[in-house]
């Protein structure tokens, strides 16, 4: 899609190919780009805004123009909060071999937002799983739309996949530190989501002390942002951890959090609301198991 709306640009401004291409893409690439069949990262994106002369809201006030991949991307949003999970897998079936990438890449969303939340799905199979994640690990160059599908990768591993989970993890952070000097609010948007994902994935298998490694790591992340969201994050995932390894204390502590949270008129407060309950009697298993036993002094 980005490459359909450069060209619609480009021919705006009455540019050639070459005049916005040469040096930034090579000639056997960019039709193909601007045919919407690839993406491009984003440095050489930046490139590309600068041989048009624009700038980056420029370019995003002509993608706002309503097209089909945009609206795929709504009917897969309003399919999954309805849970309707068979409208979904038919959007994956219908477009995994479209010749635009963009629509590749909303099929392979609504495939693992299923596998996600409803893996027992009567037709469901495991294996586009394992080519997105193929694909995605020997692509040599990601942008946003990659990124975005990897967290939702990461969330799918299973533990016997977590040498994989760390590499996906890192490689993810190593792609998204592209976008620090070019948007800090999609940075610190994704960032914030990546550490979320990876941090609910490593307390299903109960690597708590994981958990709380990067728990540090996001913080060290995001204090320069300056992000009242971010830093609610933050303190709301900080108790999380704890409740496995302090239960008692956590609880209070996270119960009043979540109390004080309501004052704040924000989408995330009912889904942190949730998230605690996934988590406590989870939590409280653990920490009976494994904490209060070897320390007689925490019952």
């Amino acid at each position: 899609m980005y490459g359909k709306i450069m060209k619609q640009i480009r021919k705006a401004k009455g540019y050639t190919q070459k005049e916005v291409y040469t040096g930034v893409l090579s000639k056997t690439f960019y039709s193909d780009f601007e045919a919407g069949k690839y993406s491009v990262e984003i440095t050489k994106f930046q490139g590309l805004l600068k041989n048009l002369g624009i700038s980056y809201e420029e370019f995003m006030y002509f993608k706002e123009t309503p097209d089909e991949g945009k609206q795929l991307e709504e009917q897969i949003d309003a399919l999954y909060k309805k849970g309707k999970f068979e409208e979904l897998y038919k959007i994956y079936q219908q477009y995994q071999q479209h010749p635009q990438i963009e629509l590749r890449y909303s099929a392979m969303q609504a495939y693992l937002l299923v596998l996600l939340t409803n893996p027992n799905f009567y037709q469901f199979s495991r294996a586009p799983f394992q080519e997105i994640l193929a694909d995605l690990e020997n692509a040599k160059m990601w942008t946003l739309k990659e990124i975005k599908l990897s967290k939702l990768v990461l969330l799918s591993l299973t533990e016997s996949d977590k040498k994989r989970a760390d590499e996906l993890f890192q490689r993810i952070l190593r792609e998204l530190e592209k976008y620090h000097s070019f948007d800090t609010k999609i940075y610190y948007e994704e960032v914030g989501d990546l550490f979320f994902n990876r941090l609910q994935s490593l307390l299903i298998i109960n690597d708590i002390p994981q958990a709380e490694a990067v728990v540090i790591q996001y913080q060290e992340l995001v204090k320069p942002s300056d992000n009242l969201l971010l830093m609610i994050q933050l303190q709301f995932i900080t108790y999380l951890v704890d409740l496995y390894s302090n239960f008692p204390e956590a609880q209070a502590q996270l119960q009043l959090f979540l109390e004080q949270l309501t004052a704040i008129p924000t989408s995330e407060t009912h889904f942190y609301q949730i998230i605690f309950q996934i988590h406590q009697e989870k939590a409280r298993n653990y920490y009976q198991r494994y904490i209060a036993k070897s320390n007689p002094d925490k019952e």
